[in-house]
């Protein structure tokens, strides 16, 4: 257990400390727990989340069609102009539209396309981007808690523990929808002032100038092709599990993804092809894949396992007191690791726990964990799958964030709104709602 802690530790400061690039270090990390023996290379295989990878690396495809059609400069003046170029209707807009979206379809997929699209509207309005994205990972993360299908960890612990899709919005919903507006208040307030100076520094001329120097028009094939499979992807990843059901087909999140992925690049030119894939953030997917094998070592060794019993046997005389450590203990951990193994890992623990007479509802616990994991990872930029695509995005196409920056906007929003869902979870727990 110590070898595989410590290799862990030693990459995450690697990583943290932006000296290195990301995606070896991960690898590394990851080739040493088997070089050591911690895991054999099968195992390794095994740990990787697949289906991660294959919905991250099919979205990937499919956002980059859209940015070579131009689509997402095209949204960009269409938003600015809708709005009359008001920079904090637009602020306001988009972080509650990353929250409604990651409700209905993987928050990966939502910060792909709300990445490329703000981005576009903060070059275009001399804003600095990184708060605003960050606000919508925030955002996004947690209105993902409100349904089964919004956060990765909500599908593995509804799938395991056999709660479905109305379990999660009339439980989870109500505090995420809470949660959403208080991000949305919070970081408005941070934020109002460059909001206002952006504002007042729209003269006519510079709205003149924004427009001459993006009207180049979409291009009309690449748009198509991509628009259509982006769509598809969306209608297949949130229908995929009654699909899979229904059809008796293994269709997951990946499926979902990389089918509608490949029919978009049968139909594009040899050229146009070439330029997708040369665009593709590559690497972010190896990235996932080394930290899946990290974490699936600290699993191999059960660390999980022997913090989670600990954590219980510590509180098991008290029941506000189990579901507020469910809450805070994986919350917290979620914003170091990823939150997908880590919800997996606390499913055998929460069946567990289930057994012991006195132990809270099966259902209560399982709230609890699933808004710690979810609203928890937003502390760091590894602490989700949509931190670290968000974060990827605005390195490769914007400059150096640092983690520092990212500690700074995140953590204070992020403790606030597991504070609050502490307060309404006990609540539930009181009255018996659940």
């Amino acid at each position: 257990m110590f070898f595989a802690i410590t290799i862990f530790v030693l990459a995450y400061i690697a990583i943290a400390s932006e000296k290195f690039p990301r995606h070896w270090v991960a690898l590394l990390g990851g080739s040493l727990l088997i070089l050591f023996g911690v895991i054999s290379p099968s195992e390794a295989l095994a740990y990787i989340s697949w289906e991660t990878l294959g919905l991250v690396a099919g979205m990937f495809v499919l956002v980059a069609i859209l940015v070579q059609a131009g689509f997402f400069t095209w949204l960009a003046m269409t938003s600015l102009r809708k709005v009359n170029y008001h920079p904090a209707s637009l602020f306001v807009i988009l972080i509650l539209l990353a929250a409604f979206l990651a409700a209905f379809m993987d928050s990966i997929t939502v910060m792909l396309f709300l990445a490329a699209l703000t981005l576009q509207l903060c070059q275009m309005l001399k804003l600095d981007p990184v708060p605003l994205i960050i606000a919508e990972v925030c955002a996004a993360n947690t209105g993902g808690s409100a349904t089964l299908v919004g956060d990765p960890p909500n599908v593995i612990l509804g799938t395991t523990l056999g709660f479905n899709f109305t379990d999660f919005v009339t439980n989870t919903g109500p505090i995420a929808v809470l949660g959403a507006l208080m991000l949305l208040s919070y970081f408005y307030l941070i934020n109002r002032k460059a909001l206002k100076n952006a504002h007042v520094a729209l003269t006519p001329e510079m709205i003149e100038a924004i427009d001459e120097l993006h009207t180049e028009p979409l291009h009309v094939h690449l748009t198509r092709v991509g628009l259509t499979g982006f769509i598809i992807a969306v209608v297949l990843l949130i229908f995929h599990i009654p699909l899979s059901s229904l059809t008796g087909l293994p269709i997951n999140a990946a499926v979902a993804a990389l089918i509608p992925a490949g029919i978009a690049m049968i139909a594009l030119r040899d050229n146009q092809r070439k330029k997708i894939l040369i665009s593709v953030d590559g690497e972010s997917i190896l990235f996932f894949a080394g930290l899946f094998m990290m974490i699936g070592g600290l699993e191999k060794v059960h660390l999980f396992e022997t913090l989670a019993k600990a954590l219980a046997l510590a509180t098991a005389s008290n029941s506000n007191t189990l579901i507020l450590a469910l809450h805070w203990g994986p919350g917290l951990a979620s914003g170091i690791l990823d939150n997908v193994p880590l919800a997996l890992a606390m499913t055998y623990v929460l069946k567990d726990l289930a057994a012991i007479p006195g132990t809270p509802a099966l259902s209560m616990m399982t709230w609890a964990l699933a808004l710690g994991v979810d609203v928890g990872g937003n502390l760091t930029p590894i602490g989700a799958s949509a931190n670290v695509v968000a974060y990827s995005y605005m390195e490769h196409n914007h400059g150096s964030i640092g983690w520092k920056r990212w500690l700074v906007i995140a953590v204070p929003p992020t403790i606030l709104v597991m504070i609050i869902a502490s307060l309404l979870l006990i609540y539930k727990n009181y009255i018996g709602w659940y």
